[in-house]
């Protein structure tokens, strides 16, 4: 049944953009009828027919449905249901580990190991719930379903009855006919043997057969008829054969059998057949020559006084197939008005053809925000200072303009955006990692949306296992899109994935399926009106913010409320490569701004880095200075106390601490030592803290010393 849905809602999404083709081109009928040709006029049903057959187009911003996004967007999905709401909370971090103290918010300074962004699911239990279509889609595909094999059992039966009948017919004998044939067949350029047959079978003559075609002429017709009427009828029925219109009329009935239940599609098929009859036509009076026109003419009307009946078979193609009064005047003006030259199409004909094709024949381009590479500065554009592979933002304006791919985000209202961690080295390992939070009363959960290339390796344990018998897997589909839920049986951990445009999407740990469903169906490209509500401070939710480039640098002087020092380099051997706003209190009002040195000629060597730290705050160094002790928060509320020494460096006077480990007496055995000299100038507080016995500290701090606060437009 699941199966039979998916196909069931493609049709219900095909059939009502088709639907909107043919009303465009029944708009445009109406209003150029006058002007378009015959020919052009059956053209214009095709693009309709080929809309109806094929089961997906591509992208295009010329496409006529971007103008109607809004609408698919306004659809709502068909929801699952029988769904049990859990009370538990879940949630994802994504926090580096920092102590509760005052003095060590820089995850750097603990164990001296390098920061780097863990991706950890604490998995809590979730309720488990089945996710199925709705009962009425289900009855409803069942039914749609039933009448397409009606409708395809008819046409087969039917098919072989053609096949059947056509043993029991008579070959026509007659020279007089078959010298008309053969004339036909000459002026056609047709020489592809095609057989006649005569009998009481039908009253009008009709061409049938896509590989081995035939043509019957009734009895009546082939006795009564003078030659120069039986020369209109053959050359009719060769028309059709050379127009291919066999099988463009076998592809309509198939078009019937799969979308019967669209009455427009009832309505195009038929204006379909009656405008073929007309171009049909029309290439006859091409080659026999206007001057046949009113002959031709005579010739239909008196054949509808003899043998028009109301009981001929829709699926052939006839000389007359129609007593509509409508269809017949049509037929009889263009015969009327026919001109020689009027069926070839006109160069400008084929362009419209053409470039309607084009807006119909493709879907809606999805709208891609305007993003900047990583790593190369746009004109005008704030430039990047730190290049770090990981990057995480508390705006998804940010993220969206340094993203080297554009992703979507869900447009739901019941989630508060949290922060956004992209993966920036390799564009086709490219990750980002979504965070929202969820409030329900006073339970706060924190879920996570994933996205990463979908040639990436993905590296998900549920994806990779969800062969495994632990895992309970279902397909679910959601506008056309189709959604792998997979369930954890162990502890009914439940993610979602699907794929969009070269990119796989995970929604993990809900609790909740139908929203979760929900979340999923709100996907869009973000807007603006999402960029502006999509920020948070992340300094205050994390306690830490990272700064890249030069506007991030801009931020974060505004939040410290002064300028702080950032040399790149220092004495030709350490270059800057990191620096980040924190706080240094779990009150969030202390801010600091830190500055990460590395060796320039052993990256990566974190026992021969130091940090600079800068506080508008001076009561750490006033403490020291009257105690000549350097005091900090180990473990609330234990303090780890470090004794300090008076120097003159660079003519200031500075504590310079000896030896210390981070977490104190709670440290191993093998931590680095670290170092710290404090100074203050200006009413503000300098630190910098070594690792190990690294040479010239002294010297570094002087350097520090005489550096200026920044001018970020000198940076530029």
């Amino acid at each position: 049944m699941e199966i039979l849905c998916n196909v069931f809602l493609w049709f219900f999404y095909s059939t009502l953009a088709a639907s909107a083709v043919a009303l465009l081109v029944m708009v445009i009928q109406r209003l150029f009828h006058r002007h378009l040709s015959a020919r052009l006029q059956h053209a214009l049903w095709l693009i309709v027919l080929v809309r109806l057959l094929l089961p997906d187009f591509p992208s295009s911003p010329a496409s006529i449905f971007n103008v109607a996004t809004h609408i698919k967007n306004a659809v709502s999905m068909i929801h699952v249901e029988g769904y049990s709401p859990s009370h538990d909370i879940s949630r994802n971090s994504q926090e580096n580990k920092i102590p509760q103290n005052d003095h060590s918010m820089t995850p750097e300074k603990n164990h001296a190991q390098p920061e780097t962004i863990a991706l950890r699911d604490e998995k809590q239990t979730l309720d488990s719930s089945q996710a199925r279509y709705a009962l009425g889609v289900q009855i409803v595909s069942a039914i749609w379903f039933a009448g397409a094999v009606t409708f395809i059992t008819y046409l087969f039966s039917y098919l072989f009855r053609m096949r059947t009948r056509r043993r029991t017919l008579t070959p026509v004998t007659d020279p007089q006919i078959l010298s008309i044939m053969d004339e036909c067949q000459r002026k056609f350029g047709i020489k592809k043997p095609i057989s006649l047959y005569t009998g009481d079978y039908a009253k009008s003559p009709f061409i049938s057969g896509l590989i081995h075609p035939w043509i019957f002429i009734p009895e009546a017709v082939a006795k009564e008829l003078p030659a120069s009427q039986l020369l209109h009828i053959l050359s009719h029925e060769l028309a059709h054969y050379k127009r291919k219109d066999t099988w463009w009329n076998t592809l309509s009935s198939f078009v019937l059998m799969i979308h019967w239940m669209n009455p427009i599609v009832w309505i195009c098929m038929k204006r379909m057949k009656a405008s073929r009859e007309i171009a049909c036509d029309a290439y006859v009076l091409e080659i026999l020559g206007e001057h046949e026109a009113t002959p031709y003419g005579l010739t239909m009307i008196n054949f509808l006084k003899r043998f028009a009946t109301k009981s001929d078979q829709p699926q052939l193609l006839y000389f007359w197939g129609t007593t509509n009064k409508n269809e017949m005047t049509r037929r009889i003006t263009m015969i009327k008005a026919f001109r020689k030259g009027s069926y070839k199409l006109s160069a400008l004909a084929v362009v419209c053809v053409a470039s309607l094709g084009i807006a119909t024949l493709t879907n809606a381009a999805t709208p891609v925000p305007t993003n900047s590479s990583a790593n190369v500065v746009q004109p005008g554009d704030d430039h990047i200072l730190f290049d770090s592979a990981y990057r995480t933002y508390g705006d998804l304006e940010k993220a969206v303009k340094v993203s080297p791919i554009p992703f979507k985000v869900p447009n739901f209202s019941e989630l508060r955006f949290d922060s956004v961690t992209l993966y920036l080295e390799d564009k086709k390992l490219f990750k980002a990692d979504i965070k929202f939070n969820r409030y329900i009363g006073n339970s706060h959960s924190l879920y996570n949306l994933v996205i990463t290339p979908v040639e990436a390796e993905f590296g998900d344990a549920l994806w990779d296992n969800q062969q495994s018998s632990g895992i309970q897997k279902e397909t679910l589909n959601l506008m056309g899109r189709n959604i792998l839920k997979l369930t954890r049986v162990s502890d009914s951990l439940t993610n979602y994935y699907w794929e969009e445009q070269g990119l796989r999407y995970k929604l993990g740990d809900w609790d909740n399926s139908q929203e979760a469903i929900d979340v999923i169906s709100s996907m869009k490209f973000p807007d603006k009106d999402m960029l502006k509500r999509y920020k948070n401070d992340v300094a205050k939710a994390h306690g830490k913010s990272s700064v890249y480039d030069t506007e991030d640098l801009r931020a974060v002087q505004d939040t410290l409320g002064f300028a702080p020092k950032l040399p790149m380099e220092l004495l030709g051997t350490f270059k800057s490569t990191k620096a980040e706003f924190y706080y240094r209190d779990t009150e969030r009002i202390s801010k600091s701004f830190l500055v990460t040195y590395e060796r320039t000629n052993k990256p990566g060597k974190w026992k021969e880095s130091f940090y600079f730290d800068q506080m508008k705050d001076t009561s750490v160094y006033q403490e020291l200075k009257k105690t000549g002790t350097y005091s900090y928060e180990v473990l609330r509320p234990e303090y780890n106390n470090v004794k300090t020494t008076p120097l003159q460096i660079a003519g200031k006077e500075v504590f310079k601490t000896e030896k210390y480990k981070q977490d104190g007496r709670y440290s191993s055995a093998d931590e680095a030592d670290q170092i710290s000299y404090f100074w203050v100038e200006n009413d503000m507080c300098y630190e910098v803290t070594f690792l190990e016995e690294i040479p010239q500290q002294q010297e570094i701090v002087a350097e520090l010393m005489k550096a200026k606060q920044i001018d970020i437009d000198q940076l530029k």
